[in-house]
Formats: C-alpha cells, structure tokens, sequence
C-alpha cells in the first residue's frame, strides 16, 4: 500500500506572521492618515474669550505685561482705550482635537500683567495640533515699565508701544517693531528677520541667524549702544544724515556700502566717526552685506 502524500500548504508558523504583518500594516495606515490626512480633514476654530486688565497711569510705579504664545503669532497695537484687552483665535488641527483644549494664564499682580497660551501634549496618534492667534491692545498713552512678548512658532508684530525695556523674543518667524519708544529694546530670533523703526530707543539689540536684520533710528541717544547681529542675512541701517556716532561695520563674506554724505566711506572691521561720536553702533553679519543710508 502506498504512503498518501501530504499536500504542500502554509504552516501554522507563516500564517500568523503573515497575521501579524497585516494588523502591524493596517495601524501603520491609520497613524499615518491621522498625522497627513487628520490635520487636513479636521479644522476648528474658535475666538477666544477676552482678557481685559487695568494698567497703572503712575509714572512712578508703571505697569509691566509679559505675553507668552508657542504655536501662532502675537500682534501688540495700540488702541484708545485705558486698559489692555487681549484677544485672538484658537485653531485645532487632527480628528479628536478641540479649541477648548487650549487654556490661559491671565493675571494682574501689582501691576505686572502676564497672558500665556498653554498647550496640551502632542496628540501624535491622531495628529492633533494647535495654533492660537493673539492680539494685545495697549491704551496709546501709556508708559510700560517692562514689556516681554514671545512666540516660539509664528511671527511678532508690535506697533506704537512706550516701554523702560522691551524684548521680543521668536524662535521660527519674523519680527517687526514700528515706532517703538524704549529705554532698552532687544529683539532676538533664530529663524526669521527682524525689523525695527525706533522713534526714539536709548539702545538696541536686534539679533538673529537665518534673516536679515533692518533698523531705522530716528534719532540716536547720546552714549547709546546699538548692535544688530546676523549669522545668514543682510543688515541694514537708516540713520539721520546728521546723526554722531561711531560705526563699525564687519562681515565675512558680504560687501559694506554707506550713502551718509559726500565723503563717507565704510571700511569693512574699521571704525569711522560720524560727528561727535557720541552713540555705538556695530554692524556685523557672516554670510549677508551690510547697508548703511543716512535720511
């Protein structure tokens, strides 16, 4: 009697990897259409309620106000009002999110105003993020002490605002300050330009490493510092024709022009004197050119 001959098949072995890869690539297809698709598919917004806070009108103990933002940009204005209002929107991205997740820090203590948007974890599963536009609204006549404004993804606009010090701080956006009147102004970012007009600023420091960096003063401050610093960017600065100070401007590889005058020239790592001298201003950028025009 002959032995029967076993048909070929698959063994209990290969069909449960065969199992095993088509659940793996069935929750690979999920998560990634949750993270591509999620974002695009689901979109909430909502305005968030406003914020409104008195502000100190002693010039002796002046009001402070610190504005913290991570995902989305902060636009400062000023408005006729005696107190700051703090208003936007709340935009949620990915299927499960919600605007109502996002939450604020608000409060007056002493006069030091802080607004800071908070943000939940990292939803990666579904692919949820979020983003919160917020507009800050200053009474005109007002004279901060100290003022802060911060964004870590999106850009600042801050416009007709007085302040002791005012810092601006961006890590992924530009940054644009207009007729800006301050004591002490910073403005530091990493991926974006910057952009200052100064009506009237005792000292300056714009810094950024992929930008170009533009600075108009309309007027200078007698032994003010101002310093404008890129890595990959050009620099640019507007000055008074008759201003005084001494500038130096440096780069490595980049050209240095100047339109102050007739017989005005800038040298590239070398002082020249306008006037008296009496205000700092150093120049310097590594891959960009540096400008200088005097109105």
């Amino acid at each position: 009697m002959s032995t029967p001959v076993k048909k070929p098949g698959f063994s209990r072995t290969m069909l449960v990897v065969i199992i095993l890869v088509v659940v793996v690539g069935a929750v690979v297809a999920v998560v990634a259409a949750s993270m591509f698709l999620g974002p695009s598919l689901s979109v909430t917004k909502k305005n968030f309620t406003p914020y409104q806070s008195s502000v100190s009108q002693s010039s002796s103990n002046p009001s402070s106000m610190t504005v913290s933002n991570t995902n989305g940009g902060v636009i400062v204005s000023s408005w006729p009002q005696a107190y700051v209002m703090i208003n936007g929107t709340v935009t949620a991205r990915g299927f499960g999110s919600s605007p109502d997740a996002i939450t604020f820090v608000e409060s007056n203590s002493s006069g030091n105003i802080v607004f800071q948007a908070m943000f939940p974890s990292s939803n990666f599963f579904f692919g949820a993020s979020y983003s919160v536009d917020v507009h800050v609204y200053t009474p005109s006549s007002t004279q901060f002490n100290t003022v802060h404004i911060v964004t870590v993804n999106g850009d600042l606009q801050v416009s007709n605002i007085s302040a002791s010090s005012l810092t601006l701080t961006d890590t992924n956006g530009g940054i644009t300050a207009s007729n800006i009147s301050a004591t002490t102004m910073t403005a530091t970012d990493t991926n974006g330009a910057v952009n200052l007009t100064c009506t009237s600023c005792g000292s300056a420091m714009l810094t950024t490493t992929n930008g170009s960096v533009t600075m108009s003063l309309l007027t200078l401050s007698l032994g003010g510092t101002y310093t404008v610093t890129s890595t990959n960017g050009n620099v640019n600065l507007t000055i008074p024709s008759l201003a005084s100070c001494k500038i130096t401007p440096s780069t490595t590889n980049g050209s240095i022009s100047a339109s102050l005058g007739p017989g005005i020239q800038l040298t590239n790592h070398a002082t020249t004197t306008l006037g008296t001298g009496s205000a700092i201003v150093n120049l310097t950028t590594v891959n960009g050119s540096i400008t200088v025009t005097g109105q």
